[in-house]
């Protein structure tokens, strides 16, 4: 059975989140042959400065906090992501997971970047969203992992928001995103 999550009316069209279809075999469906992950695996959690969100060896967690709502806070950001790709290194782990905590713009569904210096919201499109995000070197890191949204709605109801998500996703070859 063909399954297409993160689908919405647009002007009477169903559009697709995404364009690779999901298959539910069946509602307890276990392997008949399974294999644990014995590589090391990365857990990032990225977490917008205006929210409350606190939480070795073959498990690292680290916990990101990031403001670029400036073009000085984008250049700081950008040092500062270099300096994590650096010290994660882009071939340990077999597999890596992000998660990215951050608010949409209730109107259009673009992404909190961070404050202004008078502390006013600065919001962006999702595709330049990712390009800051994973700037200063973490673009690598991104290639293959899998990444959770963790966002207000206006993401994902928003036909240009989601097509900005899903040119990003396209351009930094993600394995899989949940929102």
């Amino acid at each position: 059975m063909l399954y297409f999550p993160f689908t919405q009316t647009v002007q009477g069209n169903t559009v697709l989140a995404s364009n690779e279809p999901t298959f539910i075999n069946g509602v307890c469906e276990r392997a008949s042959k399974s294999q644990v992950c014995g590589g090391p695996i990365l857990i990032i959690h990225f977490v917008y400065m205006g929210l409350n969100a606190r939480g070795e060896n073959n498990l690292r967690y680290l916990e990101v906090v990031f403001d670029f709502g400036t073009s000085r806070k984008l250049r700081l950001w950008r040092s500062e992501a270099e300096s994590l790709a650096a010290t994660i290194g882009e071939d340990i782990f077999q597999q890596k997971i992000f998660f990215i905590s951050v608010h949409s713009e209730v109107t259009r569904g673009d992404l909190f970047a961070g404050k202004e210096g008078d502390g006013s919201d600065v919001v962006v499109r999702p595709e330049e969203f990712m390009n800051y995000l994973f700037s200063g070197g973490l673009q690598p890191l991104v290639s293959g992992a899998t990444i959770f949204m963790l966002s207000c709605g206006p993401l994902v109801a928003s036909s240009e928001s989601i097509c900005s998500l899903k040119k990003a996703l396209l351009e930094y070859a993600i394995s899989f995103l949940q929102w």
